[in-house]
Parts: structure tokens; C-alpha cells; sequence
């Protein structure tokens, strides 16, 4: 009964991030989008960290180190953004939500990020960072799935995706 609550609060504020003539948003499967595969990002500077990435027609979402390796002991961070593409922008008032999970050598300190934790959120672009203290040297997962709402005047479009990538620790 609870969920159920949870999924019809969700939709309402989504509606509410776009203008009223937007129909409802629409849920859709995972698989069901035509070339929605994630692609390895290409970092312009080689010294630049590179992540998994995954666009469509409506959105970027992309996952990176913030530094192209990490070292045991010191902290460090993954940075998640999501980008509107075309007339397609973030909806700002539905609950972004990141959940994240890392092997236990990468140290992972922020288990969940919410709407209040982005360190951007226009109608462009919003962006998250993920802490991490490394406690052991080597190549460590991290997993993010991350649920948002995409938007144009005419359509909102729920979206939720999962994006993982391998950080290396020294």
C-alpha cells in the first residue's frame, strides 16, 4: 500500500515540474530504448578521467572520477550528471534520487544523494558528487541507479537508469 502511495507521489510531482498542458510522464523499460547503450566516455585530455556514459535523445547521464586514479587513504570523489539534450530539460521538481554501491575497498561514504545533495541543478544540467576514502589499492566497482524525470513543454518522460563504472585506487 505504501509503495503504491510512493508511485502516485512520485507522478504528481512530476507533473508539477512541467507546464500544464504536459501529459502525464511516462515509465519506460529499460530495453525498450533504440541505442540507450551505454558508450565509454572519451576524455579530450588523456590525463582527464573518462567514465561510462549514456545518452539518448532526451538526456546525457554520465558517471566519472573526479581524478584519473584515487589513492588509499585520502578522499576522493565520482561525479554524476545528467544533461538535457534538445528541447528536453531535468525536471526540478522531481525527487532526484541516486543510489549508489561500491565494493568495500573503494570506501564509499555517500550511500544515497537526493535533489538537496547536487552541487549543480539547473533545467540543463544537474550534477552530484559521490564520496569516496579508499581503503584498499585496486580496481573497485561503483554502481549508480540513478531515478529522474525528463521534461519539454509537451511531455515528461520518468526515467531510471542504472550506470556503473570501475575506479582505480593506488
Amino acid at each position: 500500500m505504501m509503495f503504491r502511495f510512493l508511485q502516485v507521489a512520485s507522478l504528481t510531482l512530476a507533473l508539477i515540474g512541467c507546464k500544464s498542458a504536459a501529459p502525464a510522464p511516462k515509465a519506460h523499460d529499460h530495453d525498450s530504448h533504440a541505442g540507450h547503450h551505454p558508450t565509454p566516455a572519451l576524455p579530450a585530455d588523456p590525463n582527464e578521467p573518462a567514465g561510462p556514459r549514456l545518452e539518448t535523445d532526451s538526456f546525457l547521464l554520465e558517471v566519472v572520477p573526479t581524478a584519473p586514479s584515487l589513492s588509499v587513504g585520502k578522499p576522493g570523489a565520482v561525479a554524476i550528471a545528467i544533461e538535457g539534450r534538445g528541447e528536453w530539460h531535468v525536471n526540478q521538481e522531481y525527487p532526484i534520487r541516486i543510489d549508489i554501491e561500491a565494493g568495500p575497498g573503494a570506501g564509499l561514504v555517500d550511500k544515497a544523494l537526493g535533489k538537496d545533495d547536487a552541487k549543480e541543478f539547473t533545467e540543463d544540467k544537474a550534477k552530484f558528487l559521490a564520496s569516496l576514502e579508499p581503503v584498499e589499492a585496486g580496481d573497485h566497482d561503483v554502481s549508480c541507479d540513478v531515478s529522474f524525470a525528463m521534461c519539454t513543454d509537451e511531455n515528461c518522460v520518468l526515467e531510471r537508469r542504472t550506470i556503473a563504472m570501475r575506479v582505480k585506487v593506488e
